[in-house]
């Protein structure tokens, strides 16, 4: 899928772009964008779920068409394709902060209230991002008409307790039809970085994606990419068998042939104890996924967490 954003800096100034988005780098996006506390094995079910869940509305055909699908109308719920656009909304967000802002991490802006003991019965936007000189918010929108008032969006981007650098309102809409985007980038004061939340935050990021690496659940190996070097999970319907035996006392059927077919496996940073005992600073550098290494069977994010399939 190729995303049009129209991108407006701090200055005002408005350039138009194209980022290429791989259903596999949806996936991931779509997994982990806002979710408020660590990803862990435990959660595998309820994101594997998700996936199926909401199959309907990323096949092939459309996503290489730059848009989003939908049900088949016997199977059309408005109040589902609402809650899927959002989720979408979100994960373009996660994505585009990554490509246009470099962010290395990105988490549901709630968790960081949460971490601070901040009220939470106030406006907020839906992300908080990190990069190596500034944290910034997102209001992520996904609508499957127009924009909406980017004003609003605008003044939702710089609501909440949390100081930051600058926010971000990302709406993507049209999405059924030829997803557009717009990120538009308001100023605020500089702030002092607050490296501490990025280290609690990541800290709790890692160790749950550590979980993954314990050898009674889950079989990985080493390779090498770019320079450094990953693990290689797999996640098949043995893993599921293992982790959960009381939910799982028979094999499903489809959902785990389709497992068994694709052969996903997770990519996670060498350093990821190192991460889940220190976690991340400004001086962290992201992983930057060249192009010339995009195969559409491997997508590795700048917080250096990714996906893999069978070719």
């Amino acid at each position: 899928m190729n995303i049009q954003v129209e991108y407006k800096d701090t200055a005002g100034t408005i350039t138009n772009q194209t980022h290429r988005l791989t259903r596999l780098a949806f996936a991931k996006h779509l997994a982990i964008a806002g979710q408020g506390y660590a990803p862990r094995p435990q959660k595998l079910i309820r994101t594997i779920a998700m996936f199926f869940h909401y199959s309907n509305y990323f096949q092939r055909q459309a996503f290489n068409n730059d848009r989003f699908s939908e049900p088949p109308i016997q199977l059309s719920d408005p109040t589902e394709k609402g809650q899927f656009s959002n989720l979408a909304g979100k994960a373009i967000a996660d994505f585009l902060s990554k490509r246009i802002d470099q962010s290395i991490f990105t988490v549901n802006y709630e968790a960081a209230m949460r971490l601070r003991g901040l009220p939470l019965n106030v406006g907020r936007p839906d992300l908080l991002a990190f990069k190596q000189n500034a944290m910034f918010a997102l209001e992520a929108k996904g609508y499957s008409g127009g924009h909406g008032n980017m004003t609003t969006h605008k003044i939702q981007s710089q609501t909440g307790g949390i100081p930051v650098n600058f926010s971000v309102a990302c709406v993507s809409y049209n999405l059924y039809n030829n997803v557009q985007c717009k990120y538009h980038d308001p100023f605020n004061d500089n702030i002092q970085y607050d490296n501490e939340l990025l280290r609690e935050l990541t800290r709790n990021y890692y160790k749950g994606l550590s979980e993954f690496l314990n050898q009674k659940f889950f079989e990985y190996r080493e390779f090498n990419l770019q320079g450094e070097t990953f693990y290689e999970v797999e996640l098949s319907f043995r893993n599921f068998e293992k982790l959960f035996p009381d939910e799982f006392p028979f094999r499903p059927i489809l959902h785990f042939e389709i497992l068994d077919f694709y052969r996903p496996r997770l990519i996670l940073p060498k350093k990821i104890r190192d991460y889940a005992e220190d976690g991340l600073t400004s001086e962290t550098k992201p992983f930057v996924f060249e192009t010339s290494e995009q195969e559409y069977n491997t997508y590795i994010d700048n917080d250096r967490v990714g996906l893999r399939i069978r070719r």
